[in-house]
C-alpha cells in the first residue's frame, strides 16, 4: 500500500475520525484496525505503530474527546467576570458537552463509557484537570472573601460530588430524553450558598 506522506501525528488524527467513522456506522464492538486501514489506504502495520490493538485506539479516541473538554472547561476558568457565574458556566459547559455526545454520537459515547469503566491515565488526567480548575476558581472566592470553605479543594469537591448527577456519564446517558438545565442551575447556586456561608 502506498505511503501516507503524514506526519505521525497527522496519521494518528486521521485513524481517529476514520475509526470513529467506523464506529458511526458498525458499533463499537465490530471495529477492526484492519478496517480502518484499509479507509485509509495504508498498511494495518503501519497503523500498529500508533496504536497496539483495539482497545488503545479506543483510548485514542475518548482521551481526544475528554482533551476537547479541558480544553473548553479551562477557557470558562480562565474567564474575566463574577466567579458565581464563572461556576455556572463551568458546570453548564460540563453538563452540554456530555449530553451533546450522546445525542449526536451515541455509539462514540458508548467507546467512551467503555474506556471511563476502567481507571485508565487519560481519565484520571481529565478528573485532576477538573479539580484543579475548580480550585483555582474556589481558591480566588477564598481569597476574595466570598466563599468560607476550609480549603480550595474542600470547595471543589463539595462543588462537583454536590453536581455529580448531571456529569457523571452514565447518568448523563441514562436521563438523556430530560432538560436539566435549570435544575443544574439551581443546585450550583444552592452549593455555592453553602459556601458564602460563614462557619461558626
Amino acid at each position: 500500500m502506498p505511503k501516507t506522506g503524514l506526519k505521525p501525528e497527522e496519521l494518528q488524527e486521521k485513524v481517529l475520525d476514520a475509526a470513529e467513522m467506523e464506529i458511526r456506522r458498525n458499533g463499537v464492538e465490530r471495529l477492526k484496525l484492519t478496517d480502518v486501514a484499509r479507509t485509509l489506504n495504508v498498511s494495518h502495520a503501519a497503523l500498529y505503530k500508533h496504536f497496539a490493538d483495539k482497545e488503545a485506539l479506543l483510548d485514542s479516541i475518548s482521551k481526544r474527546w475528554l482533551d476537547r473538554i479541558d480544553t473548553a472547561l479551562e477557557e470558562v476558568t480562565s474567564r474575566p467576570g463574577s466567579l458565581e457565574q464563572k461556576i455556572e458556566d463551568w458546570f453548564l459547559t460540563l453538563h452540554k458537552m456530555k449530553r451533546e455526545k450522546v445525542q449526536s454520537d451515541p455509539r462514540i459515547f458508548t467507546a467512551f463509557n467503555m474506556s471511563a469503566e476502567k481507571t485508565r491515565p487519560f481519565v484520571q488526567k481529565h478528573l485532576q484537570s477538573m479539580h484543579d480548575q475548580l480550585q483555582k476558581i474556589v481558591g480566588e472566592g477564598i481569597k476574595e472573601g466570598l466563599f468560607f470553605c476550609n480549603t480550595p479543594l474542600e470547595g471543589a469537591k463539595i462543588l462537583f460530588d454536590g453536581t455529580l448527577a448531571f456529569h457523571h456519564p452514565r447518568i448523563v446517558f441514562e436521563r438523556i430524553s430530560e432538560d436539566r438545565i435549570d435544575l443544574l442551575k439551581a443546585v450550583v447556586r444552592a452549593l455555592i450558598s453553602g459556601l458564602k456561608e460563614k462557619k461558626n
